[in-house]
C-alpha cells in the first residue's frame, strides 16, 4: 500500500468528516421536518463529542466490529452516491466507481484523503450555500409547520454518525484536542436544509428522497442563473466520495492501528518497503 509520509492535521480531519455529511445532510435531513432535525442533529453531535472523549483503548477494543461496519458503510455510501444523478441512479456500475475512487483514496492513507476534503469541501460549501442563500426569498413561515414522527428525529440522528468515522483517525493526527465542531456543523448545515427545504416545497415534495434537487430547480441567482440541479448533483457526488474515502481510511487504519502492536519490528519494516 502506498502511503503518504505526512501527517494528518486536525483541520483536515475536520475537513474530511464535514465534507462526508454532505451527503446525508442534503439527500436525507432535508427531508424530515425541522423539530426532528433539531433534535437529532443535537442527538448525533452530543454522541460524536462524547466518543471523541474516548480513551485509546475503547477503539482498540471494537477493532474488529466496527473495521466491519466501516467496510459495511462504505459500500452503502458507494450505492447512495449512484443517486446523485438521475441517469446514474440505482445503478450498480455508478456505485463501483465512487467505491473504486474511494478504495484509491483510503490506499494514499488519511493524509490525502485530508486534503482532498481540504479542496471538496469549500467546492461542495459553496453550491449548496448558494442554492439555501438564494432560495431565501421564497421562503413561506406557513409552511414550517412542525409535521413526521419521533422516529424520524432517530432517523436523522443515525444518518449523521456514519461521518465519526473520523475518530477512528485521531491517532493519524496525532491524537490532538477532542473533535467537536464538525458535528455541530452538520447538525447546523442539517437544520438550514430542513428549513428552507420545507418552508419553500409543499410538504408531499419536501418530504421526498430528491427535495434538495427539486429546490435547487428553482433558484436563480439575480435573476439570470438558474437550474442549479446539475452542479447540486455534482456536489453531493463528490460529498459521497468523501464518506466512502473517509468509512475506507478509518476502517484500515483501525486495522493497522490494531496489528502494527502484536507484528515484529524488522517483519513490520519490511511489509512498509515492499508497500
Amino acid at each position: 500500500m502506498n502511503r503518504d509520509r505526512g501527517a494528518l492535521s486536525d483541520r483536515q480531519l475536520g475537513a474530511l468528516a464535514l465534507a462526508a455529511a454532505g451527503l446525508p445532510v442534503f439527500r436525507c435531513c432535508c427531508a424530515v421536518s425541522w423539530p426532528w432535525v433539531l433534535l437529532g442533529g443535537a442527538a448525533a453531535a452530543l454522541t460524536l463529542s462524547a466518543l471523541s472523549r474516548a480513551p485509546g483503548r475503547f477503539w482498540d477494543a471494537i477493532v474488529c466490529p466496527a473495521a466491519g461496519l466501516l467496510a459495511l458503510g462504505a459500500l452503502a455510501a458507494a450505492w447512495e452516491s449512484s443517486f446523485s444523478f438521475p441517469e446514474t441512479a440505482g445503478k450498480p456500475l455508478a456505485a463501483a466507481l465512487v467505491l473504486g475512487l474511494g478504495t484509491a483514496a483510503a490506499q494514499r492513507g488519511a493524509e490525502a484523503a485530508g486534503r482532498c476534503a481540504g479542496i471538496l469541501l469549500r467546492l461542495t460549501g459553496a453550491l449548496y450555500g448558494i442554492v439555501l442563500i438564494f432560495s431565501l426569498p421564497q421562503l413561506r413561515p406557513d409552511r414550517l409547520r412542525p409535521a413526521g414522527t419521533p422516529a424520524d428525529a432517530l432517523r436523522v440522528w443515525a444518518s449523521l454518525l456514519p461521518s465519526g468515522a473520523a475518530l477512528c483517525l485521531r491517532r493519524e493526527s496525532g491524537g490532538g484536542k477532542a473533535l467537536r465542531w464538525p458535528w455541530w456543523a452538520s447538525a447546523a448545515a442539517a437544520l438550514s436544509a430542513s428549513l428552507v427545504t420545507g418552508g419553500i416545497l409543499s410538504p408531499a415534495l419536501a418530504s421526498e428522497p430528491e427535495s434538495f434537487r427539486t429546490l435547487a430547480r428553482g433558484v436563480s441567482v439575480l435573476g439570470v442563473i438558474r437550474r442549479f440541479e446539475a452542479l447540486v448533483n455534482g456536489a453531493m457526488l463528490m460529498s459521497g466520495f468523501c464518506l466512502c474515502a473517509l468509512l475506507l481510511t478509518a476502517a484500515g487504519s483501525l486495522i493497522q492501528g490494531k496489528n502494527a502492536g502484536k507484528r515484529p519490528k524488522k517483519f513490520f519494516e519490511k511489509m512498509q518497503k515492499k508497500c
